[in-house]
């Protein structure tokens, strides 16, 4: 039985066992793999780190690492954009319109990264990287040789990251996870080898983010090879191109908003309480980002399988998987959160070999905002895939500027264990809960597109 077929498809997975079943399993397994890779560099290169610079400046690499985050933003939403296009003509049948989406988008990527390295040639001898991290002038040439290695890999991640999602749009996955973690692997050995040696901080720095690259160039040059992958015609198709740039500008605006939200975490923390504050923070941000990494096997496959069955009208399966898949979210959220929580004592000791002493508030803050943030990002990955967009860009913006006020004023006035809680509870009230709200009047809205 041909599985890719949409029609087949349709009559026999109504069901989580079924072709769309076993893919998503069969990613997820892989997006697994890729997941514990990735958990066991995070976890595993952080003792070393810290004995080799010191709390102090493992803080500046922390807060330095955590900024790579932004290459998955910078791409102006264009690889998401691509997916969803991808993922739409894969569930039609409609395999040759894939060529031709990614000729556009790889097109578009080229000529956004060429600009990002000209801003990022102008901003770097510039901006005062010492002062922003919280160093004396002694270190300034270090620090813009550890922001240089930050820039210029978000720079060349931006057109490098669009085999994963192509290959996500097309039911591929598991080919992108491998060489994720890979990646990641090769990462971890190399940041603990140069700890180990006593490399200094820029060196360091570019260890933890520029070594997974390697990775993306093997997997995009291996899709590149691919011959279902080049569309016959070499004639452009502006109308791929404006619709990419068109939800991609909207998958931008809603990716930097989440970024500000909480990937600033760290330099805000930096910045008004100082680097040692920020090291104690990444420990245990680094520790419950299980939750989210674990979760994150179910809603990277998933993205694409909502947009192939909306393309192919089956909405009752969607609708049963959206509930399971939030339903699923809460719990493992919450119980492992709970667990973490109780034994963070024990985990600290045996993972940075050192006490830390850490207040309760700030672990249970962190239980809480997990458990949120499951809910919203499950519920996030169907309105992705159904594109619905401004609506996500309008609540996302209004909890970012909301969310990053509350939280430098309360880092002076309060402490770091006051951070989850704000980003919790501004997520609940100004995203969660108009969402639920809402819920009946979105879930017809997208019963009522083409795709």
């Amino acid at each position: 039985m041909n599985t890719d077929d949409p029609v087949t498809q349709t009559k026999s997975t109504s069901r989580w066992v079924g072709p769309r079943g076993r893919r998503i399993l069969h990613t997820g397994a892989w997006s697994m793999v890729s997941k514990a890779s990735s958990a066991a560099n995070l976890f595993l290169t952080v003792p070393f780190v810290l004995h080799a610079l010191g709390p102090k400046l493992f803080g500046v690499w922390a807060t330095l690492v955590s900024l790579v985050i932004f290459a998955g933003f910078l791409d102006f939403g264009l690889g998401n954009g691509t997916m969803n296009l991808v993922a739409a003509a894969h569930g039609r049948g409609e395999y040759d319109e894939v060529g031709y989406i990614l000729r556009e988008a790889r097109r578009t990527l080229l000529w956004l990264a060429l600009w990002l390295a000209i801003a990022a040639s102008v901003a770097l001898p510039l901006v005062p990287w010492h002062r922003l991290l919280g160093l004396p002038e002694a270190m300034a040439a270090n620090c813009r040789a550890a922001a240089a290695a930050i820039l210029f890999t978000v720079v060349f991640a931006v057109p490098l990251n669009l085999a994963n999602r192509v290959q996500l749009g097309l039911g591929r996955g598991d080919r992108a996870f491998r060489w994720q973690a890979l990646g990641q692997l090769l990462t971890m050995v190399m940041v603990i080898a140069l700890a180990k040696s006593g490399a200094p901080l820029p060196l360091l720095v570019l260890a933890a983010v520029a070594t997974p690259l390697l990775a993306s160039v093997v997997n995009t040059w291996l899709l590149w090879l691919d011959p279902q992958m080049r569309s016959p015609a070499k004639k452009r198709y502006p109308a791929y191109a404006s619709h990419i740039r068109r939800e991609g500008l909207l998958f931008f605006v809603l990716q930097l908003a989440a970024a500000l939200a909480y990937s600033t975490d760290l330099p805000l923390i930096s910045a008004l309480r100082g680097p040692t504050d920020a090291g104690t923070y990444a420990i245990v941000q680094r520790l419950f980002s299980i939750i989210p990494l674990s979760l994150g096997l179910i809603w990277t496959p998933l993205w694409p399988i909502y947009r192939q069955a909306l393309a192919t009208g089956d909405h009752k399966w969607v609708m049963r998987t959206l509930k399971l898949s939030v339903v699923l979210a809460v719990f493992i959220a919450l119980s492992t959160g709970c667990i973490l929580a109780l034994g963070f004592g024990r985990i600290a000791s045996l993972w940075v070999h050192q006490p830390l002493a850490v207040a309760g508030a700030l672990l249970i803050g962190f239980v809480v905002w997990c458990t949120v943030d499951a809910a919203g990002t499950a519920i996030a990955a169907f309105l992705n895939a159904a594109s619905i967009m401004r609506y996500q860009v309008i609540t996302a913006a209004f909890f970012a500027v909301v969310c990053i006020g509350l939280k430098v004023w309360a880092i002076g006035h309060f402490n770091i264990w006051i951070v989850p809680w704000i980003t919790a509870a501004t997520f609940l009230f100004l995203n969660l809960v108009p969402t639920l709200l809402l819920g009946p009047r979105i879930i017809a809205l997208t019963h009522s597109k083409t795709y």
